[in-house]
């Protein structure tokens, strides 16, 4: 009999607010206000009555966030999130156009996967192993995967890679998925991407810069996405350096992410 594929993974209050999000997006899915990649539903913009929605939101999920805020705007958030009692993670945006695309394509021909890995696609009809090994790799470097019906393209487009050793354990991951709404203005071009997570032994190696290249493909061959974005803490080189060397660019924008400490201890979904 096969296994039943496991959707959410991360703490006890990681998982809550996972499946509560997940709750959300399927009364919210038509609305092109509203963000979703697998984590808690969002507001796309920033506008007068944005605060006060995202307290409805966060009030039902324990977490959310607004997809696009301008630099010299983020003050005014981050003293709407004091007032309100809220704590606030800023992550600047990168990113991708078609150059990195083209870019992903040239670091795969420089850069091969080593000789005893194996990247495995978890979609559909992967084993519920391969997912568990996927999580087991992102949470060892504290980061909260996304929903697995998100990851496996089942819920909505995205994809989830996993690098397994020849042991079948997972060494590296990487993933994306649709943010906006298909009705809204950057929905049919542009996704979330990320997820790069490597374990301590294996790094060195470009299993990051690999593994990031095949999504950004694999999000235009499947899905025609032809811009990818990602969201990096200021000053995390490592991560900017891995975007730089894809073809993203610091945009100017920036995603800032909303928790209520009491329902996720913390105060921040993921890293």
């Amino acid at each position: 009999m096969a296994t039943t594929q496991q959707d959410y993974f991360g703490t006890e209050a990681q998982i809550s607010v996972l499946r509560r999000g997940r709750a959300l997006f399927d009364l919210t899915d038509t609305d092109p206000r509203m963000t979703y990649y697998g984590r808690s539903v969002g507001l796309a913009d920033a506008d007068a009555q944005a605060m006060d929605r995202l307290a409805a939101l966060i009030a039902l999920q324990g977490n959310s966030a607004l997809g696009a805020v301008e630099d010299g705007d983020i003050s005014h958030w981050q003293a709407e999130a004091q007032r309100r009692n809220l704590t606030i993670t800023h992550y600047a945006r990168w990113l991708g156009t078609q150059e990195a695309t083209q870019t992903a394509r040239t670091l795969l021909d420089l850069h091969p996967l080593p000789q005893d890995l194996t990247v495995i696609r978890v979609d559909r009809d992967a084993p519920a192993e391969a997912m568990a090994q996927l999580a087991d790799v992102s949470l060892a470097c504290g980061v909260l995967p996304p929903s697995g019906a998100v990851l496996r393209g089942v819920r909505k487009p995205g994809i989830g890679l996993v690098a397994l050793d020849q042991t079948g354990k997972g060494v590296a991951c990487a993933g994306a998925a649709s943010y906006w709404h298909p009705d809204h203005p950057k929905g049919q071009r542009q996704c979330w991407w990320g997820m790069l997570a490597t374990l301590p032994e294996r790094r060195g190696q470009r299993l990051a810069l690999i593994l990031g290249a095949m999504a950004v493909i694999e999000m235009q061959e499947r899905y025609g996405f032809t811009e990818v974005f990602t969201g990096v803490t200021p000053g995390n080189a490592a991560s900017e350096a891995v975007c730089a060397r894809l073809g993203l660019r610091a945009e100017g924008t920036n995603v800032l992410a909303f928790t209520d400490p009491h329902q996720l201890p913390g105060g921040r979904m993921t890293k």
